[in-house]
């Protein structure tokens, strides 16, 4: 699949439903990154892949001058209404994350919380990252681990998705190993720590209608299978949700493991 169509997939994919309802529950990633860099104020700041805009806003409350960019328009739109309500000044424009068009050295930071992770040529994603952040600035992500709760959805929902969808390609960002290789070459220093956030839901099931519904890839899933395969589908993202339902009642309450990682620019 070439870049454009792999755009093109991505842009369908993430229009459909709402990812806003799904992201809120990330803000909380987003706040914990900007004060891993941490965020001066400001500081020229490039989110990428920003989605609804939850790094961006974050990053823009610490007084940084932002930009944030994605594919999808719909999601660009709901990241300016976001911004608009807070009364933020955000620069949110259509990019790729793999041919970003400002000048080398254009940012003190540059940063992506599971956005850049979705770009088909993660190489390529990474020497755009640091082209366009200064020497002795930061590139920073967020990515879902392949054994967390995320990423072991990802894998799953790949078993049911066109095979050109590459659903699971996300997840190798989560490698420390991959990671490293990838900024390495870009970076003084890379910290990495390994955080958690939580998924709430009435119930497994409950979560698996609510991810039906809102969660593009998800959505997608779904689509491509038959009815038993969706129903197949449905029962593994419940035992998923059990296999890490961290609550002490009846409801759902899923711990997912991410990275935290912060490179300093050569």
């Amino acid at each position: 699949m070439g870049f454009e169509e792999h755009n093109r997939l991505q842009q369908k994919t993430w229009s459909a439903g709402d990812f806003l309802k799904m992201g809120a529950e990330l803000s909380i990633v987003g706040e914990r990154l900007c004060d891993s860099i941490p965020i001066h104020a400001g500081d020229k700041v490039l989110d990428i892949g920003t989605a609804s805009g939850n790094t961006a806003i974050s990053a823009a409350r610490r007084r940084a001058m932002v930009t944030g960019v994605d594919i999808t328009d719909a999601l660009l739109e709901r990241a300016r209404q976001r911004a608009a309500v807070e009364g933020l000044q955000i620069d949110f424009e259509r990019g790729d994350a793999t041919a970003l068009r400002f000048a080398d050295a254009s940012f003190d930071v540059v940063m992506s919380t599971f956005g850049a992770i979705f770009a088909p040529d993660p190489e390529k994603t990474a020497s755009e990252m640091a082209r366009v952040c200064r020497p002795g600035g930061k590139m920073a992500m967020a990515n879902w681990t392949p054994e967390g709760f995320l990423g072991r959805l990802f894998l799953l929902l790949a078993k049911y998705s066109p095979p050109n969808a590459h659903v699971d390609g996300p997840v190798s960002w989560g490698d420390e190993a991959i990671l490293k290789r990838r900024l390495g070459p870009y970076a003084k220093d890379i910290r990495i720590k390994r955080k958690a956030v939580w998924f709430r839901s009435l119930s497994p099931d409950h979560w698996v209608e609510f991810m039906k519904t809102y969660f593009g890839p998800a959505i997608l899933a779904f689509e491509h299978s038959p009815a038993a395969a969706g129903d197949r589908l449905a029962a593994e993202m419940a035992q998923l949700v059990r296999e890490f339902n961290r609550a002490s009642n009846d409801t759902a309450l899923a711990e997912s493991e991410y990275l935290d990682i912060v490179a300093t620019r050569r």
